[in-house]
């Protein structure tokens, strides 16, 4: 924390250097108009979580709102994507479409608990399609997830139906 009412010291009081006014005005202003980023730095919802360390690297910031079309939906921030990392599995490594396919039904089957029948996983140059009905929205999700997180698998189209029993 660089605030000047705690008195800490810098190299450049010594030397006597003088800082430009902007740098004083947000090392000394109280107006959250003042301290605050500038531009606005925002990421969408559907932004891969590795991709999103890039623009906080890039501006110096800790945490960006995350958007879902213009309604602010979130926060991410640095410790978040820290735990996704951390909490990660290493990826299942698949070559080739059928490779792939077979690779994301034993992820869904396992990891899901999901039937082979009740699922449909095709592949069309690397993007897969998820098809079929499952119990819930939270399901539906967690199999995209699923699917986005075998190596190879280019994009994913999840057109799983949600069903109640």
């Amino acid at each position: 924390m660089r605030r000047a009412e705690l008195r800490s010291v810098s190299w450049r009081d010594i030397a006597g250097v003088r800082t430009k006014p902007e740098a004083f005005i947000k090392g000394h202003s109280w107006r959250v108009g003042d301290v605050m980023t500038q531009p606005v730095v925002t990421v969408d919802e559907d932004m891969p979580v590795g991709r999103v360390a890039e623009p906080m690297a890039a501006k110096g910031i800790k945490h960006i709102p995350v958007m879902r079309a213009e309604e602010m939906v979130g926060i991410i921030s640095r410790s978040d994507i820290l735990c996704a990392i951390a909490a990660s599995v290493p990826d299942i490594v698949a070559k080739g479409d059928e490779a792939l396919r077979r690779a994301i039904l034993a992820r869904l089957c396992s990891d899901l608990g999901l039937e082979k029948g009740g699922i449909e996983v095709t592949i069309e140059n690397g993007t897969v399609s998820l098809s079929g009905q499952v119990e819930s929205e939270a399901l539906r999700e967690a199999a995209r997830v699923a699917a986005e997180t075998i190596s190879g698998a280019a994009g994913v189209r999840n057109r799983l139906r949600v069903v109640a029993n």
